[in-house]
């Protein structure tokens, strides 16, 4: 009961963030925000952390992977925490990518006054 309460908590901070967070991005930006940092990641305007890229491919492997360490096939939709867990995770990497993306772009647009 206590771990279910603890995976609730973890699923209520994800999806509870961007409510809490007004005055933030809103998931329209936030995908806005996203498709620009690929685009400038691909010119060369912005580089992404390796070590956020590499744990970002690794959990995207986990999430698919038909092999767990809750199988859900067996534990039905207890097996799927390991999973969300994981989503929320790399969820919270790529958000923090975002926000660097944003406080470089924001420095990038700032004018040099003399």
């Amino acid at each position: 009961m206590k771990k279910l309460l603890k995976i609730a908590a973890t699923l209520k901070v994800l999806f509870g963030a961007k409510k809490a967070n007004t005055g933030e991005s809103s998931w329209g930006d936030d995908a806005s925000d996203f498709y620009k940092m690929i685009k400038a990641a691909f010119t060369g305007n912005f580089k992404f952390k390796k070590r956020n890229i590499i744990i970002v491919i690794a959990g995207i492997i986990y999430v698919l992977n038909p092999l767990d360490l809750l199988p859900a096939a067996l534990l039905g939709p207890i097996g799927l925490v390991d999973d969300a867990a994981i989503l929320i995770f790399l969820y919270k990497r790529i958000t923090s990518e975002l926000e660097r993306f944003r406080r470089d772009a924001k420095f990038d647009d700032a004018e040099v006054i003399s």
